[in-house]
This record gives C-alpha cells, sequence and structure tokens, in this order.
C-alpha cells in the first residue's frame, strides 16, 4: 500500500511559500505525515540528479521541483502534491490500495496528458526508478520546457515507453477541477484538491498572501489573489 505521507516540495523565495495552501493539507490529513521539501533540503540532500538540478535552478524552479519529486518517491514513498494546491477533501483510503496512482491533466483540453504534480507510489517503485535514471543519461534537461524534459510529458512517455500497467491514472477532477485554459469539472463526481498554477498564472508572489476560504455548498475552495 502507498504510506501515509504527504510530500510537498518549494523551492526559491521561502517568503513567498504558499502556507495557506499546504495548511490545508495538514488540517485534513491529521493523522497522516506531512513533509515539506525546500532548499536546505535541495543542497543536502544528495540527490542522484543533482547535476540537472543544478542546471535546471536558474531556468525553471519547477522542472527542479519535478526531479526532486521523483525521488522523494522512490526514496520514501507517499503522495507528493504541488504546492500551489488546496486540500478540500481528506483522501479516501481506497486510492492508498493502488501500487500507484497519478491524474489526468485535463482530458478534453490535453487528452492522453498525466500531471506530474500528484503522484503516489510505495518506496522502491521500480517505473519512478526508471524515470530517474532516464532523466540521469540525459546530457541536458534544459534543451526544452522543464514540463516536458522532466515533468509531465517526461511521466506520460515513460508510462508508454514501460507499459506501466499497476499506474492508475485517475480522472484530473481529482486533483485538477479547473485547468488553467479555463475548463471546469461541473459533475458530481470527488474533489480532493484545487490546482492554482501559480507558475502558469505567475501568481506566486501573491498566492501566499491570498485568503482560501471553504465554501459550504459543497467540497469547495475559493481563492482571492
Amino acid at each position: 500500500m502507498i504510506p501515509r505521507k504527504i510530500h510537498i516540495i518549494w523551492v526559491g523565495d521561502e517568503s513567498k511559500r504558499p502556507e495557506n495552501c499546504i495548511q490545508t493539507w495538514r488540517d485534513l490529513h491529521p493523522d497522516w505525515e506531512v513533509k515539506i521539501w525546500g532548499n536546505i533540503e535541495l543542497k543536502e540532500y544528495g540527490w542522484y540528479n543533482a547535476r540537472h538540478m543544478k542546471e535546471m535552478a536558474p531556468r525553471e524552479l519547477n522542472g527542479v521541483a519535478d526531479m526532486m519529486r521523483w525521488e522523494i518517491l522512490y526514496n520514501e514513498g507517499g503522495l507528493v502534491v504541488d504546492a500551489d494546491s488546496a486540500c478540500v477533501r481528506p483522501l479516501d483510503n481506497h486510492l492508498l490500495e493502488h501500487e500507484a496512482f497519478a491524474c489526468w491533466e485535463n482530458e478534453l483540453v490535453r487528452p492522453g496528458l498525466i500531471a506530474a504534480g500528484y503522484v503516489a507510489t510505495s518506496a522502491g517503485c521500480e517505473f519512478i526508478g526508471q524515470i530517474i535514471m532516464d532523466i540521469h543519461h540525459e546530457t541536458s534537461v534544459v534543451t526544452d520546457m522543464a514540463w516536458k524534459t522532466v515533468g509531465p510529458l517526461r511521466l506520460t512517455e515513460a508510462y508508454k515507453k514501460y507499459a506501466y500497467t499497476p499506474l492508475s491514472i485517475l480522472p484530473s477532477h481529482y486533483f485538477i477541477p479547473e485547468h488553467f485554459g479555463g475548463t471546469k469539472y461541473t459533475g458530481n463526481g470527488p474533489i480532493y484538491a484545487r490546482q492554482y498554477w501559480g507558475s502558469t498564472r505567475r501568481i506566486y508572489d501573491t498566492l501566499h498572501q491570498a485568503k482560501i476560504a471553504e465554501e459550504k455548498r459543497h467540497d469547495e475552495i475559493t481563492i482571492d489573489c
């Protein structure tokens, strides 16, 4: 089973770390271990792909976080969630019975692309280990945008290449009910989190100051930046 651990990565300006979002994961999972990975861990952890992280850092910190994500999952297991997300519903236990799970980014806007922001595995997952090795063997990972070289596209292509059938790909609305393009889920299925697209929408300068308020109508969170 996937261990009851939630990992959140924030590297860069720690004064802008979105504690308001992070706290929602703590509040709704009081009996889980919630670990924050930041600049100290980036410097001291001993990452297998440290060379690529160093090269990526001046360009896209989200790409550094993606590479950290894979090694955290392989070494510790659990669920890694994006820092710019707010939890609106505790994760159901049945999700942990999967060997591994992720979710689609959006079935309509980007069909076939697996999101990298919500991936869960047990420690030592061979599939995640293969992603780490594939990145390691690259001459450089800054030849294109990070979402392609180390993020969602890397995950999606590895899933196809290695035919990792134990990976359960959940509907996008579980964690990303609203895509940055504006497409919004309006069904009655479970929503566990909301993604605010901090990098894409360039709102990280204000996200940590935003008021996040729970709506009583159903499991939703609204945010005012």
